[in-house]
């Protein structure tokens, strides 16, 4: 008995890798995007240090509400006097935002140690496409767990105050909304510079060490080392540019205005991936 095949020897009606288009083969931006959210989703380890960022801040906050005015040693430091309300109530940030660069690390590197990043490019050839759908999944998350816990740690340590007598602000005194926000930003910022650098170094550690080296060691190292008619140079430094639009501990005196921070933690953000997507798409996985 014979078979009716076609002049290719295929049988009627059946598509073969040749005969399906090019484009149908390559998983589209949504698909990328499904895939990224269910590599992030499905590992309980980012929502444990997700989780902890939020609740570090929220606690961290709220005890150093109590510290003020008191004897008692805050978080980080000595005790309190009575000063900025809004700086006292988001000293946890000091520590999350340690918490969300990790978490940025473990999303850029992790594939690379564990050698998945190989499965992942072969379902998605197109390289950029995986690495803009991984940032978009990292803010996603980054942004409103960022912005719920600012905004938890505020109102718990604003309650705290006022319970104390210390003065306290609420959502609507003046420039609280937009320190909120800048704080969410700067958040969301740090991580994606992780995830960035993870990216970059393909390791956990070297990724984590040099991001802390940017964000934290960097900057009084060099406000100590510059004259001060250099300042200048201090504010192109990241948690000096964050400084402008939120409560940062910066290095020096801060010139610029909350536009002008922004735009820099953009620039960082936007430079960091840029080289990153750069160097996967270059070189071998």
């Amino acid at each position: 008995m014979s078979t009716i095949t076609d002049d290719a020897g295929q049988l009627p009606g059946r598509a073969t890798l040749d005969t399906v288009p090019v484009d149908a083969r390559v998983p589209g931006p949504g698909a990328a995007l499904r895939s990224q959210w269910l590599s992030f989703a499905t590992l309980r380890t980012n929502w444990y240090v997700l989780g902890a960022a939020a609740v570090v801040m929220v606690l961290v906050g709220t005890v150093a509400a109590a510290a003020v005015g008191s004897d008692a040693p805050a978080p980080g430091g000595p005790s309190f006097a009575s000063g900025d309300p809004l700086q006292t109530v988001l000293t946890g940030a000091n520590f999350s935002v340690l918490l969300v660069g990790v978490l940025g690390c473990l999303v850029g590197a992790r594939e690379h140690g564990s050698r998945m990043v190989v499965t992942t490019f072969v379902a998605t050839p197109h390289r950029g496409r995986v690495l803009l759908a991984r940032a978009v999944v990292l803010a996603g998350v980054v942004v409103p767990t960022s912005l719920v816990a600012t905004v938890g740690a505020f109102l718990a340590g604003n309650a705290v105050l006022d319970a104390r007598g210390e003065p306290s602000l609420t959502l609507s005194s003046d420039g609280v909304l937009g320190q909120l926000l800048g704080m969410t930003g700067w958040l969301t910022a740090v991580a994606l510079l992780g995830m960035g650098l993870g990216l970059l170094t393909r390791t956990i550690a070297s990724s984590v060490g040099a991001l802390m080296a940017v964000v934290l060691i960097a900057p009084p190292i060099v406000g100590a080392l510059l004259p001060d008619s250099a300042d200048e140079v201090l504010q192109v430094l990241p948690s000096n540019a964050a400084a402008a639009i939120t409560t940062v501990q910066a290095s020096g005196d801060i010139t610029i205005d909350g536009a002008t921070g922004s735009a820099i933690l953009v620039a960082w953000v936007v430079v960091v991936l840029g080289l990153a997507a750069r160097s996967v798409v270059r070189r071998d996985v």
